[in-house]
């Protein structure tokens, strides 16, 4: 069984390489372009993803408002955040929520592909919570 990687991402070239790129590395992918849809997908699903893959900035909510709601929700997980623009707050809220790493884009496609690869093989889920 492979490991399943979401990525909310807004911009769709990018997000559309990095899934690509996943699924050919072995990856299942889930994907969204928005915090809002990228809720109701993880809420569909019955466990959880092994690992995310958040842009800070998204329309309407933030990767990182996402973030704290699956944080909310039980996801133990590992999580990379990606954004432009790097800004204390941001780096703040990373720590609050136990990100594993927050990159600036751009950044390299093999060095990312390698980062999720080490991360994906760490403790993943908090098993027996489904949420509602």
């Amino acid at each position: 069984m492979s490991s399943m990687v979401f990525i909310a991402d807004d911009e769709a070239l990018l997000l559309r390489t990095l899934s690509n790129a996943l699924r050919d590395a072995g990856f299942d992918v889930l994907s969204s372009q928005s915090a809002e849809s990228g809720e109701t997908l993880l809420s569909e699903r019955e466990d959880f993803v092994d690992l995310m893959v958040l842009d800070v900035k998204l329309p309407g909510r933030s990767g990182l408002d996402l973030l704290q709601s699956q944080r909310e929700r039980g996801y133990t997980g590992p999580v990379i955040v990606m954004t432009a623009f790097d800004n204390a707050e941001s780096e703040r809220r990373c720590r609050q929520l136990s990100v594993d790493r927050f990159l600036r884009k751009p950044f390299d496609l093999e060095a990312m592909l390698d980062l999720i690869r080490s991360l994906a093989r760490g403790p993943k889920v908090k098993s027996g919570t489904t949420g509602n």
